[in-house]
Formats: structure tokens, C-alpha cells, sequence
């Protein structure tokens, strides 16, 4: 996961970082990924689409229409016992569009990577190392940084004619001639194109989550839990048994990176990360 709120602690705690090299390992192990948490993070902050109330305390919101191509959901579940807050943003390929932001070294808080791009909804991005690099391949306008995780996680792209896919690289590698304008990569993959369970983890690790999906009908999903509540394993239990008829889900990066900026019509969805992040995954109006 990722750092601590505070950019000068992050500096100063820096050096107890350990690389790792992301493709040596078999998809079902855990990934070894530097990683500073706050000793006492503050309560994540989610705010309601009117700005001035909490979450709603109801179980599920259902779809809130937020302005063109956009829509948002508030959902409450239980979990092994605890209480996850799950914040989604559904978002219509045919009025939205999709950009990777990458700022390495110079990261940024999610507020204003939404706020400078006029993004209608922001999420954090894929893994990044002690140098906030990138951990795998980002693409943003055509430009390529970084390399491809080689048979393991998974990868959302944009290509030239505007197409939108979510794959596993273990079974669809990535090819560097591919006309690919946008592209971002996490690991593991929760749900396996075609909507079955993709993840054999058997982690024991509660964190906040963030994951980008595809559903059935083409549309992305943005979704983040601002509770520490969901494993890998169960999130990708609850993703594929969820009523939101997922074809593709990748993981993001969670824990203290895991951040949602929804702002669109008359709607507002926020839940910060606690820190500046390098690299996130915007949706911007066409």
C-alpha cells in the first residue's frame, strides 16, 4: 500500500523502504510493495453529495444520476463481521473519457490532480515505489514509462480508436506496438475477464481498497472502501457476488493511497487518501 499523509514523514521514513521486483513472484502469492502506513491514521473523511452531511447510514443508496455519463453509489456492508463503506462511480465510456495522471517524484493530493484536469471523477492509481515511480508500465498520451508486470495483475487501457479493455497479463501480455493512448496497471486481479473469481490469495491483510472494473454493459467503475475492512480474497468474494454484474476488476493500490473524487451535475463523492499520490487514474468530461 502506500505512504503516510504527512509528505514530510514520508521523507523522513523513506529509508526503511525495500525494493522488490514485482515480476518474480506467482499470482497467488502477496506482493511485496514498499510501503509507509500512518501509525494512527486519521478517520478517512467521506463526505455526502450535498457536502454537508456525513454518509448516509443506509445500506445502499442505489444509482444517483450525477450529471452526464456519470453515476453514484453509497453502500454499506457487512464483512466477516465488521462494516465496510463502499463508495462507486459508474461511468459511461460513450461520455466519458479516460487519462492516466503520472507525476513521478512530484506527487500530488488527489484534490488536485481532480481539480487541475477538470476531471468529473478521480481515483488513485497502480503501485509506486520509495522514488514514487511507478511500480509497472503507465502510458499517458501515448508516452511510455516504466515496464509491464510480466504474468501476473492486470492492466486498463485506452487504445487510439478510443477503446476500453481490462485484462489480465498473465493471459494477455502486454505488447509494446500496441496503439495504446492510456494505460495503467495494478495487481492481482479480483474478477477474471468474463466475470469469475480471478484471485486464488489467501491473504489475511484488512486494508482500504480501490479497485477499477468494467461491468457487463462496458461502463468503469471506480470503487473504493473507506473502511480497513476487505482482504483481497474477500473483496474479490464480494465483487463477484455483487449485483453490480462485473466482467473485469483490477485491484489498485489501497491502504493510505486509497482515495475517490466524484464531482459531476449536483453530486459530490469524496474519500481522501492520506497522502499525495503520483499516479492516479482520472475520467474526464468528452
Amino acid at each position: 500500500m502506500s505512504h503516510v499523509g504527512c509528505w514530510a514523514i514520508v521523507v523522513c521514513l523513506a529509508v526503511t523502504l525495500t525494493g522488490c521486483n514485482v515480476q518474480s513472484y506467482p499470482e497467488d502469492r502477496p506482493l511485496a510493495v514498499p510501503s509507509l502506513m500512518p501509525t494512527l491514521p486519521p478517520a478517512p473523511t467521506v463526505a455526502s453529495s450535498s457536502g454537508d452531511a456525513p454518509l448516509a447510514q443506509a445500506a445502499d443508496s442505489s444509482w444517483i444520476a450525477a450529471g452526464s455519463g456519470v453515476e453514484i453509489r453509497r453502500l454499506r456492508v457487512e464483512v466477516e463481521g465488521s462494516i465496510a463503506d463502499i463508495s462507486i462511480a459508474r461511468l459511461d465510456p460513450a461520455l466519458v473519457r479516460f487519462q492516466a495522471g503520472y507525476a513521478p517524484g512530484q506527487p500530488q493530493p488527489l484534490a488536485r490532480w481532480h481539480a487541475e484536469s477538470g476531471a468529473l471523477a478521480a481515483i488513485n492509481g497502480g503501485f509506486f515505489d520509495e522514488q514514487l515511480a511507478s511500480t509497472a508500465l503507465v502510458i499517458h498520451d501515448g508516452i511510455i514509462n516504466g515496464e509491464s508486470y510480466v504474468d501476473r495483475g492486470g492492466m486498463f487501457a485506452v487504445n487510439s480508436a478510443g477503446q476500453i479493455t481490462l485484462r489480465a497479463l498473465a493471459k494477455q501480455p502486454y505488447d509494446p506496438n500496441e496503439p495504446l493512448i492510456e494505460a495503467i496497471q495494478g495487481w492481482p486481479m479480483l474478477i477474471a475477464p468474463g466475470g469469475s473469481f480471478a484471485s486464488s490469495l489467501n491473504d489475511q491483510e484488512i486494508a482500504r481498497r480501490s479497485v477499477v472494473a468494467l461491468d457487463r454493459s462496458g461502463r468503469v467503475l471506480f470503487i473504493v472502501t473507506s473502511s480497513s475492512t476487505f482482504t483481497l480474497r474477500s473483496l474479490a468474494n464480494w465483487l463477484v457476488s455483487s449485483d453490480l454484474d462485473l466482467d473485469a476488476a483490477l485491484n489498485l493500490d489501497g491502504g493510505s493511497s486509497s482515495g475517490l473524487i466524484v464531482e459531476s451535475g449536483d453530486q459530490r463523492e469524496t474519500v481522501f487518501p492520506f497522502v499525495p499520490l503520483p499516479l492516479v487514474l482520472l475520467a474526464l468530461p468528452r
